[in-house]
């Protein structure tokens, strides 16, 4: 939301080119087109010649977009955004990129950083964007960002209420085809994360849920709910079931495979801090291992 009190008699379309300091006045005819416009606490006319008074109160409230593509991002050109609104987005990061800056500050080349500078150029503004979570460099998957650091806050509020799901093809196939792994992880060196069925210091409680979907080929393909959110936590979780996921070699996986580790955060359900609305976003993968099958959204099919 923009709040800007109005400096003397004008029209909707001079005064947003005062905010809008730089924008055409093609970019600013789009954004009232997109947005609610609100005078003295009213809904107001979208005409760009639509007159405004000295010390009016003009707001615009970006309206809800939800946005779904079949684009597939690669390290090249990796913006695909599945949802926005005027509180939160939410994209898919390729694997092979970091969601944000590491403890070293190698941050200019994070997913963080690339799509902060996506929207900017979209919008001729420079926006900023604050990080929900992470998901690990190696894999692929939808990423929530705040566009405040109030919504970011608001959403971690509540943040073990947010499900969210995964999809592993695996090496085994697990003994039961549905059921729950525990154990206490504890990061060690070389970011590799060890599992102890007790806890010991420095360790923390790690819970994932599984659920068998179907062979592919001599793969399985698993869904998993996390319950907890640990640094490689399925990864590791799945390789303690003899079943590590296909090219993480790290925890046990073929060394055959040098591609990205099969693995994608492929769901996201919570319910909207601001709005109160649930809001679900999904993708399925494709071009690298499975899409879902022409009957139904739930299977999945290996190419």
């Amino acid at each position: 939301m923009i709040k800007y009190k109005v400096k003397q008699d004008s029209t909707l379309l001079l005064t947003l080119l005062e905010v809008y300091k730089g924008a055409s006045k093609q970019k600013v005819k789009q954004i009232i087109q997109h947005s609610k416009i609100i005078v003295n606490g009213k809904t107001a006319s979208k005409l760009p010649n639509s007159e405004l008074k000295k010390d009016d109160l003009l707001e615009l409230v970006k309206l809800e977009k939800n946005i779904k593509t079949n684009v597939k991002p690669t390290r090249s050109k990796p913006i695909a955004i599945y949802y926005e609104d005027q509180y939160y987005l939410v994209a898919l990061k390729p694997a092979g990129i970091l969601s944000c800056g590491d403890k070293t500050g190698r941050s200019g080349n994070s997913y963080h950083k690339l799509l902060e500078s996506f929207i900017s150029q979209r919008d001729d503004i420079k926006t900023l964007l604050w990080v929900v979570h992470r998901i690990d460099r190696e894999v692929e998957g939808l990423l929530i960002f705040a566009k405040s650091e109030e919504y970011q806050y608001k959403l971690k509020e509540n943040w073990d209420e947010v499900t969210k799901k995964y999809l592993a093809l695996t090496e085994g196939k697990p003994e039961n085809e549905n059921g729950i792994i525990e154990s206490w992880l504890r990061d060690g060196e070389k970011q590799y994360v060890s599992s102890f069925k007790k806890q010991v210091e420095g360790s923390k409680f790690a819970k994932t849920q599984y659920k068998y979907l179907r062979p592919e080929g001599k793969y399985h393909l698993l869904e998993i709910l996390l319950h907890t959110g640990r640094k490689n936590q399925i990864r590791v979780h799945l390789s303690d079931a003899r079943c590590p996921i296909v090219g993480d070699r790290k925890y046990g996986a073929d060394k055959k495979f040098v591609r990205q580790i099969r693995l994608s955060a492929f769901y996201l359900e919570f319910n909207h801090p601001f709005t109160n609305n649930p809001v679900v976003v999904k993708y399925y993968p494709s071009g690298w291992f499975f899409k879902p099958s022409e009957d139904s959204d739930e299977q999945y099919k290996i190419l």
